[in-house]
């Protein structure tokens, strides 16, 4: 019995769903808090951290080129924001939001599509785990 609640502990993993408009989540099971906070650390190496306590990891500002469907835009910065919250003993609850801006004509403008930046920050907590 263990190993299937393991086999469906990894398709879980593997998968990030939508938690609202502009965040994903990602239930993780059979690892321990500490482990999961760990890997989310490491998901968001490449980033300043503004903090990383209670639960809460949030970065800072960081300059990326524009990605496709980001033309009108010379460059954009974005940051992102994970919470790790304990769900029981071997069950954690990840959600990542990230707030986007672009650089047009002089002026940072909102990004309201950060689907890309979330879902490579959850593949990246994936493969932390891996």
């Amino acid at each position: 019995m263990r190993r299937v609640v393991a086999g469906a502990a990894l398709a879980l993993l593997l998968s990030g769903v939508d938690a609202g408009a502009g965040m994903r989540r990602m239930i993780v099971l059979d690892l321990p808090y500490a482990r999961v906070w760990e890997d989310a650390l490491k998901a968001v190496e490449g980033y300043p951290l503004d903090r990383a306590a209670d639960g809460v990891i949030v970065t800072g500002w960081r300059e990326r080129p524009a990605r496709e469907g980001e033309s009108a835009f010379e460059r954009v910065s974005e940051r992102v924001t994970l919470r790790v919250e304990r769900v029981s003993d071997l069950v954690t609850r990840v959600t990542v939001e990230v707030e986007a801006q672009g650089w047009r004509d002089g002026t940072w403008v909102s990004i309201h599509d950060t689907t890309a930046t979330e879902r490579a920050v959850l593949a990246k907590l994936r493969e932390a785990h891996g």
